[in-house]
């Protein structure tokens, strides 16, 4: 079998091949064996009758094509390994020409985008240094309180942080438009759920009264909807505030958070989780410094069709979400103000970086020789089953059957890296860090100790004794 190589351009070659002789007739004759496995002929078990009578029932196009999928299978394996190819994505094709002594066709392969990988160990990038700060923890405070708080019908009029449940129609140009009418819908005033200005317009709506919005929809809109004013007839049927509970150890009880069943207590404990999360966030970005300049210090080459594909992938995906809510295309670009240029623009951008930070730590991987073995992938999926209340038989026969068997072996294969980097990386300047983290620790024994509650003496008990 005949082949030649001819580079395109970085990362794309056309490869020629040509099959023939003993080669191609084998191709041909799996072909036609294939084919007679559908045929039937009576008085013949289905696949066994002579080949000139299975012949004569075939379809001359469908053994024409049989005969080019087998053939070009052939040629494409051995083009590769002729030439030392490494594909990134499906090839293009192109037949040249056939007939019963041989095959010839063309390859257009896009192959794995080379990296040089730069200095990746023992990059020294400082750590945001942070603190918890006692407003950080009176502000988490006060979101719990929120978060437990109670609506209470309320008799005067509306304010902003209100809760109104109303009924509207929209209405444009004197007529009712799509999607804009609603029953006993709940809408928080100042939650700016709305077009700008309607929910200031309910500031002093009572129970029970009608109120007419009016509004402009903003330029960047839903094209049918864009810059045109409306008017909302709106029938208001409740007003309801927000009663937010007194922060004692009563309500702290009722938390049921284990170990802690005062104010203090909640306020230290509050304390652990804002500096877990600013402690995630700073290793988070401290990593993600790290493998900038890991991809900074390394060479990335890859073609034009490797990027195109990317953002073919991507647009896809975008494409799904928007379907997913009920939004076309078009419409995302109306409610963004952007154009196919600008989106174009982002998405090359974005998948550049995406693609180069892929092709990097796959590569430190294979240079580390970081990989995911059948023992850990069983490991891993034995604690899946464990948590389940199954056996790793089911889960691992589940994910091959959606298919995402290959995804959980990826992610634990990017875990892996992601520590290797870690480790090799250190963090530095960490003193405040530390030092806080000490007293956390601190913290944490303090809070799991269970204090008893003393009672408060009040007049009232006293005149009781």
């Amino acid at each position: 079998m005949e082949n030649e190589k001819i580079k395109k351009s970085d990362g794309v070659y056309e490869v020629k091949g040509k099959l023939e002789g003993d080669e191609w007739t084998e191709c041909r004759e799996k072909a036609l064996e294939i084919l007679s496995k559908k045929i039937s002929i009576k008085g013949f078990r289905k696949g066994h009758a002579p080949k000139e009578l299975i012949r004569s029932r075939i379809n001359p196009e469908d053994l024409a094509n049989e005969w080019i999928n087998q053939g070009l299978n052939k040629i494409y394996r051995k083009v590769l390994r002729d030439n030392n190819l490494v594909p990134f994505m499906q090839p293009s094709v192109n037949v040249d020409e056939f007939n019963d002594k041989f095959l010839s066709a063309t390859f257009t392969v896009t192959t794995y985008p080379e990296v040089t990988l730069g200095e990746y160990k023992g990059i020294k990038i400082p750590t945001d240094k942070f603190e918890v700060t006692d407003k950080d923890i009176d502000e988490e405070i006060n979101k719990v309180l929120s978060d437990n708080s109670t609506l209470a019908l309320k008799e005067a009029p509306a304010e902003m942080g209100d809760t109104v449940v109303f009924d509207f129609k929209g209405y444009v140009d004197g007529k009712e438009f799509e999607g804009g009418s609603a029953q006993n819908y709940s809408l928080v005033l100042g939650s700016n759920q709305f077009v700008p200005g309607f929910e200031e317009q309910l500031v002093g709506a009572t129970a029970e009264s009608k109120v007419d919005v009016n509004v402009t929809f903003p330029e960047q809109y839903i094209k049918e909807l864009a810059g045109k004013q409306a008017k909302f007839v709106c029938m208001i049927h409740e007003i309801k505030t927000k009663q937010v509970p007194t922060l004692d150890d009563e309500f702290v009880k009722s938390l049921s958070i284990n170990g802690v069943e005062n104010v203090e207590q909640l306020k230290e404990h509050e304390r652990k989780i804002i500096f877990n999360r600013k402690d995630k966030n700073s290793k988070d970005k401290h990593f993600n410094d790290v493998v900038n300049k890991i991809i900074e210090n390394s060479a990335v080459s890859f073609a034009d069709a490797v990027l195109d594909n990317e953002i073919k992938f991507a647009k896809e995906n975008l494409n799904r979400q928007l379907e997913q809510n009920g939004l076309t295309y078009e419409q995302y670009k109306q409610l963004t103000g952007q154009t196919d240029e600008s989106i174009n623009e982002i998405y090359r951008h974005d998948c550049a970086k995406n693609l180069k930070t892929n092709l990097v730590l796959d590569k430190i991987a294979q240079v580390e020789n970081l990989i995911i073995s059948d023992a850990e992938l069983n490991d891993y999926l034995t604690r899946v089953a464990t948590s389940y209340g199954t056996d790793i038989d089911s889960v691992k026969k589940m994910l091959q059957t959606n298919g995402q068997l290959d995804g959980v072996r990826r992610n634990l294969l990017n875990n892996k890296i992601h520590r290797f980097i870690v480790a090799n990386n250190p963090v530095v300047n960490e003193e405040t860090n530390s030092t806080e983290e000490k007293n956390i620790e601190a913290t944490e024994k303090k809070v799991t100790k269970k204090p008893r509650a003393k009672k408060t003496t009040t007049k009232a008990d006293k005149k009781e004794d």
